[in-house]
Formats: structure tokens, sequence, C-alpha cells
């Protein structure tokens, strides 16, 4: 038997043909060496393989005009283009001929081609929010029709969206199908149908854009918080902390002692917060409303209901009030943006929350829970001077 696989450069280059023509350098090779051995002196049998890659047609490429976009981008500009479709093969089957189907490809590929249009012919003020359009799907058909006119259809899916550090943003998605039809010779008519529907899907964009700029949170370009102390009125059972608002003994209205009676008295204070953000003109304005509170059916009392007895656990509010503010200071000396002031927030939240568990150990430890009365007037002191200081 003889075996010959004859392979032909192709005479056009382009990443199809070059791909194919090395996969067939490889199986000449391995065939050589195959059938270079003692199996092919079998008598009688001649094969003839002769695959030519002179015969393979090169796609044809769409070169998008450089004609300028009438359309003044309001509030952003096109930073980047993404190719995400599922799969990346070229992307339209043309009628040229009546006889016979053309495959085609943007010049340059899509993400080039896409980019290369922008940019040549679209405005662009880096000064405003960068955009980022992702090619979910780009397919062109075409048909050839009884009346002898070409019938086509692009499939176009566009996202627009910010790009951030962690990844995009989604702002608009935009997607569906586009038909047309042409005559057989007008062969321009591609080029000029993909640009007017590239032009239309970006003065969607821009339109939202238009709406969106001043009231999408997602647009904001600044945070600016501010702060409140969160009340109820009327008063529940749950006390907010207020320094016209002190502990009374009738506030003390749990009927069980978690700490099983070893001490005269307990509260469980504690903190948090409430934040509602609007956007105006851009600004994303965020207020947070404090909560240092404790709850009344949270607050256990003994027999011996002295005055001392409750300012021990006074201070223990006041040790969750001062944990408040300097939640409050920390956040506020914080250059925060509107893609991380959330995260930081959380964030600072929970370590205020164990510093205030640390404070209170801390007080507890060394008061011995206000047995020690020397103790519990060094802390008297130094919170009376924390609280001053945060002039609440």
């Amino acid at each position: 038997m003889f075996v010959s696989l004859i392979v032909k450069e192709p005479q056009s280059k382009n990443h199809t043909t070059n791909r194919t023509f090395a996969l067939l350098l490889r199986m000449q090779k391995i065939f050589s060496a195959l059938f270079s051995s003692r199996f092919c002196t079998l008598p009688g049998i001649g094969l003839l393989l002769l695959i030519g890659l002179a015969s393979f047609k090169s796609p044809f490429m769409l070169a998008l005009a450089n004609e300028p976009i009438v359309i003044k981008p309001l509030s952003f500009y096109i930073s980047g283009i993404k190719d995400e479709r599922p799969e990346k093969a070229l992307f339209a089957q043309l009628v040229f001929k009546s006889t016979e189907t053309t495959i085609a490809d943007l010049q340059g590929g899509t993400v080039a081609a896409l980019g290369k249009y922008f940019n040549r012919n679209l405005p662009k003020d880096k000064s405003q929010i960068p955009v980022v359009i992702t090619v979910k799907e780009f397919k062109l058909t075409e048909t050839l029709k009884p009346d002898g006119n070409v019938a086509g259809t692009v499939q176009l899916s566009l996202s627009f969206g910010l790009e951030k550090d962690y990844g995009i943003v989604n702002l608009l998605d935009n997607a569906g199908n586009v038909n047309y039809t042409r005559p057989l010779a007008d062969t321009a008519a591609i080029e000029r149908t993909l640009r007017k529907i590239l032009v239309g899907r970006l003065t969607h964009f821009n339109n939202w854009m238009q709406t969106n700029k001043d009231s999408n949170r997602k647009l904001a370009k600044v945070v600016h918080i501010t702060f409140t102390n969160y009340m109820e009125q009327p008063e529940g059972d749950t006390i907010y902390y207020s320094s016209n608002r002190p502990l009374r003994w009738d506030d003390f209205q749990s009927k069980s002692n978690d700490a099983g009676g070893k001490f005269d008295a307990e509260i469980m204070p504690s903190i948090g917060y409430d934040f509602k953000a609007e956007m105006a003109k851009g600004v994303l304005n965020v207020n947070i409303a404090l909560k240092a509170y404790v709850p009344k059916s949270a607050c256990w009392a003994g027999g011996l209901r002295d005055t001392y007895v409750l300012n021990h656990e006074q201070r223990h509010f006041d040790i969750v009030k001062i944990i408040a503010e300097q939640f409050k200071q920390t956040i506020q000396k914080e250059p925060l943006t509107p893609d991380d002031f959330e995260g930081f927030i959380n964030m600072q939240y929970l370590q205020s929350f164990r510093d205030m568990n640390t404070m209170q150990k801390q007080y507890d430890k060394e008061t011995r829970h206000g047995i020690d009365h020397s103790a519990q007037e060094k802390w008297n002191d130094k919170i009376d001077k924390e609280l001053k200081a945060i002039a609440i």
C-alpha cells in the first residue's frame, strides 16, 4: 500500500487557514512515519491522498467605515470592548452570488473592529464615566430570496457596564434581532446596516444615561455621609441613648437573671445602625442613624436598688454610646467612595462591636462588677471625660 499526503501552503494568510495548515503539516509527519514502516509493503494496493489548501477560501473581511457618529455622549465615554460570545467563530454568512454563501468576519476581529470604530468616530471625554461594551451575541446570516434579493438577519446582544476592580457592574442590556433586505449586487449595504444597528444601540444607551445619570446609584460620582441618632417616639421596650434619658429602676423589667444571681443588677446594651441612601444630581447622600440601645426586657435587678448599683449599670450604657460615637468618627475621617462605603461601614461596625465587648469586659473586670468602689470612681471619671469629648 502506498500513501501520500501532500500539503500545499495556502496563498492567503489568515488565522483560520494558518491553524488548518499547521494541523495538516502534523498529519503529514504522522502519515510519513506510519507508512514508511514494514506495514507499507502490502502489494497490489495503491492509495493517493491529496489535500490542497489552495482550494481553501479566506473569509471575507468587513471593515466598518470611518464615519463620525452623530451622538454626543452624555456623562460617559467608551473605555473598552469585551467579547463574551460562547462561540467566537466567524460571525457572518453572506450571499454575494446566487450560487454560493460566503463566510465573513469583521476586519481584525470583533473586539478590535468595534474598538477601532468607536475610538475613531465617537467623541471621548475621559473626565466622564468610563463604560465598557460587552458583546454577548453577534451573528449575521443572509439567505437568497426567490425574487433575487437577499434577506439578512443580525442577532446582536450588547451589555453596557462600568468596569470596577471587582468586575463589571451592569448598567443596561440591549438585545434583539434586526432584519433587512438588500439587492444581491449591493454588498455595501451590509456594512451600512451594521453601522446603523450599532449607532442605534449606542443611541438607546445614551438616552438611558440621560434619564439615569442623576438618579441611578450605580452612576454616583461621590458619596456624602451624614449621621443622626436613632430615636423612637413614643418609647417602647427599647431605650435609645440620650443624655436626657438615664436609666431608671422601672426600666429593669426582665423576670430572669442570666448571671445566676451573682450580681445585684445587669443590662444588655448594644450598638446598631440604619442607613438610607438617595441620589441627587449625581451625589449619593447616605444618612446613618446610630443606635445605642438597651431593651427593658433585657434589664434585670434584684432586691438591692440603690443609686450606686444603678450608676454602675448606667456606665455600661454610657460605654455603648462612646463606642457608637467612635464608630461615627472613624467613618467620617475615611475618604469613602460610592464603590466602597458600604463595605467599609460593615467592617467598621464589626470592629466597633468587638471594641464594645472588650471595653465592657475591662470595665467589669477592673471594678469587679462594681464591688471595687475606688476603681468604679476611676471609671466614672474616665467615662465622663469621654462623653464630654464626643459632645453628646
